[in-house]
């Protein structure tokens, strides 16, 4: 089978690409703007990729265009689909026809920690033995590519929230019905397809809803969305872990001198912060459900890299004779920008940060989360903020954080203040190497 794929570079559509190339289709794509690390990833599968969406692609006598949610109405290639007698379909409805029908699907949902946490159970599987198939939204650094079609009957992927496709607004989750499904937390985001938090948690029950009274929710205990999701039901066995300590709650997730230690057993990786040991919590307890025993699941995490462009060290570079780390960091919603801060100046309390945030998300880019933004950048010892003109928003005067609306402005910005920071942390949902060349200046 000829198959197109229209925004086929976003981390979940490569992966959707990559798994039907596997099953044997012949696979192409169109994408706008292609972003490390997809870009590497796509090339190295061999999947032709044409820039631009030029409507010219769906003459070339193909049996199957998958459309991305990224495709809207008036978009001239998807008015000459929708002209044509070509079938079509969205991703998560072709993973669900075409992969998972076959599978005992783990699945990883929530706000933040999507990418991390199926990262994290995915290696414990295949640490294990156990060989899962998965597509995850990211490029975990123990495994090759993000997505991968295995015999065994296990499937871990990211059930994201965000909706299906411009013909289907649904939330791609309410395709995969999960065997086991981790919900990491519940916050209010993507204020472009969601009118508040009660419409996010009403698509979350609707997930609830379809998962078996055979199957297991594990959740954060301590997540007030979450508790207000299950009062409106829930028919499977819920599985809490919590931060705090409580007696009638299996598994307790708490720090005692600096390590972190699950139901007693100490957690060691290379990741930091406590959003990333709760992570490997949930993952871990995911693997028990699969009888992976508890001690095996700690020894995979301790083995376990991370995921590219999640609070990754991306170069050491020297300014003016004094050396400067660079981190890089997906993070782009107040919650993740406050843990990926905190997380490294834990790391490094002698050190000044100076954080890079980039405004890219249509929910930043509105200003829903323009207060918690503010609180959240607070937590750095000096903050650039780059705000492209579509952003009409401004903070109010503060001395450590200033709003840019160019990469050029970098450049001056950081050699009249090299004498404030001592490490960098660029936060920003797209491909970060242009901010880093504008540092480097």
């Amino acid at each position: 089978m000829k198959i197109h794929i229209l925004g086929i570079s976003g981390t979940f559509m490569t992966g959707v690409a990559i798994l039907a190339k596997q099953l044997g289709h012949k696979v192409t794509g169109s994408d706008r703007n292609i972003y490390e690390p997809m870009k590497s990833v796509l090339s190295k599968a061999k999947i032709k990729v044409f820039n631009n969406y030029n409507p010219n692609v769906l003459d070339d006598k193909l049996d199957l265009v998958i459309v991305g949610n990224v495709m809207s109405r008036g978009m001239p290639i998807i008015e000459k689909l929708l002209k044509s007698n070509l079938e079509f379909t969205s991703g998560p409805q072709w993973l669900k026809e075409n992969i998972l029908v076959n599978k005992k699907v783990i699945a990883v949902s929530g706000t933040h920690g999507k990418t991390t946490t199926s990262s994290m159970i995915a290696w414990i599987l295949e640490f294990a033995k156990l060989k899962p198939s998965y597509i995850i939204g990211g490029l975990p650094k123990n495994f090759t590519t993000p997505a991968k079609l295995e015999q065994s009957e296990y499937f871990v992927l990211e059930a994201d929230e965000y909706d299906t496709a411009f013909f289907d607004k649904r939330s791609k989750f309410i395709h995969y019905k999960p065997d086991i499904l981790v919900i990491n937390n519940i916050e209010f985001d993507h204020a472009d397809i969601f009118d508040n938090i009660n419409s996010i948690i009403n698509s979350f029950h609707d997930l609830v809803k379809l998962i078996p009274n055979t199957g297991n929710i594990i959740y954060d205990y301590e997540d007030n969305n979450i508790h207000n999701l299950l009062k409106h039901g829930s028919w499977s066995k819920l599985i809490p872990l919590t931060l705090k300590k409580r007696k009638n709650i299996k598994w307790n997730l708490v720090k005692k001198k600096n390590k972190y230690l699950l139901n007693g057993k100490e957690i060691k990786m290379d990741l930091i912060g406590i959003h990333n040991y709760k992570n490997a919590s949930l993952a871990i307890i995911a693997a028990t459900i699969l009888k992976i025993p508890i001690s095996k699941s700690i020894d995979a995490i301790a083995n376990f890299s991370g995921v590219k462009r999640r609070m990754e060290k991306a170069s050491t570079i020297n300014l003016e004779n004094k050396k400067i780390e660079i981190y890089d960091d997906f993070a782009h919603h107040p919650t993740e920008i406050k843990f990926s801060i905190e997380s490294l100046k834990g790391k490094f309390p002698e050190k000044k940060l100076l954080s890079i945030c980039e405004i890219r998300s249509n929910s930043m880019i509105r200003g829903t989360h323009k207060d918690e933004l503010y609180k959240a950048l607070n937590s750095s010892d000096i903050n650039l903020v780059i705000a492209s003109k579509k952003v009409n928003w401004k903070f109010a005067n503060n001395n450590k954080i200033f709003m840019i609306d160019s990469l050029e402005k970098i450049k001056d910005y950081i050699k009249k203040n090299l004498n404030n920071f001592d490490l960098i942390l660029i936060m920003s949902n797209v491909d970060t190497k242009e901010i880093v060349k504008y540092i480097k200046r």
